[in-house]
């Protein structure tokens, strides 16, 4: 009633309060602070180890069972839930509320440095990441081209674009998404390796040994000393076909003999479609 009482006595008195409030509402929320991307820290840690190759009940006997059990013993884990696959292991450890997440992460990095040499060899290092918001991709870019392939795209978007974008003010990281980078194939037919009574290891030796660059010392040549090196990595397809495999019966076998070498493309791991056309995408 007080109030009511007041407006009826003192009506100007209280027009000017509702005005007031009126104008300081207006001024707070001009002043009120908005971010698209606000920093939260969710306590969340993700561990992901591959393990090219293996069947999924021994990457979980061998590596998932035993990075649960030592991200277990840290302080403040309340849940810990893993998935399994063939070749890979992905362990989510959920931390309580309040849990500096920056400490847990190093916490894990530490206990799992402990058991490294528990796990089976060729396996990859266990990488620990967190849920970090600001690290997630703000903005894609579709390049797509009707006259070059997706292998010149590829190299013309790793070795240009990227590294322009990257210089953007305010750019943190740019990944490539359906990235398909050149790769010198040789696909060996086992009959004629047999006819030749040769085996995989001497031809994979022979690739080793031949596709090199060693460095050759230096050159003294005054006050300067520059560094000499033996650029032997093959380049094009054609330089293979020089490699011998091997000499039975003082006969030099090459390589186009037992194989077929193509000019081809590493295995892709991610794919990106513009308007149903492959191209590439960088976020």
């Amino acid at each position: 009633m007080l109030l009511s009482d007041l407006s009826i006595k003192q009506p100007v008195f209280a027009t000017m309060i509702a005005v007031s409030l009126v104008a300081l509402g207006a001024y707070s929320y001009r002043e009120l602070s908005v971010d698209l991307f606000p920093d939260v820290e969710i306590p969340v840690l993700t561990v992901q180890t591959v393990y090219r190759g293996a069947a999924p009940e021994t990457v979980e006997r061998e590596v998932t069972k035993r990075i649960e059990e030592a991200l277990n013993t840290i302080s403040g884990v309340r849940h810990i839930q893993s998935t399994t696959t063939e070749g890979l292991s992905a362990v989510i450890a959920e931390f309580r509320l309040g849990v500096n997440i920056h400490t847990a992460q190093q916490d894990a990095q530490a206990k799992i440095n402990a058991i490294r040499s528990d796990f089976p060899q060729g396996m990859d290092e266990p990488v620990i990441q967190r849920i970090d918001f600001n690290a997630m991709p703000i903005i894609s870019v579709a390049v797509e081209s009707s006259q070059a392939d997706i292998k010149t795209l590829s190299s013309l978007a790793e070795k240009v674009i990227k590294k322009r974008l990257e210089t953007v003010p305010g750019v943190g990281q740019v990944s490539l998404v359906g990235l398909a980078r050149r790769e010198i194939q040789v696909y060996i037919d086992p009959a004629k390796l047999r006819a030749f009574g040769l085996t995989y290891a001497q031809a994979a030796v022979a690739l080793r040994r031949e596709n090199l660059d060693l460095p050759a010392g230096k050159l003294e040549q005054g006050e300067h000393e520059p560094l000499v090196r033996v650029a032997g990595k093959f380049r094009s397809v054609d330089e293979f076909r020089n490699v011998i495999v091997a000499t039975p019966g003082g006969r030099p076998v090459y390589l186009p003999e037992i194989a077929r070498v193509v000019d081809g493309i590493e295995e892709r791991r991610s794919a990106s479609l513009l308007d149903q056309r492959e191209s590439l995408a960088l976020e």
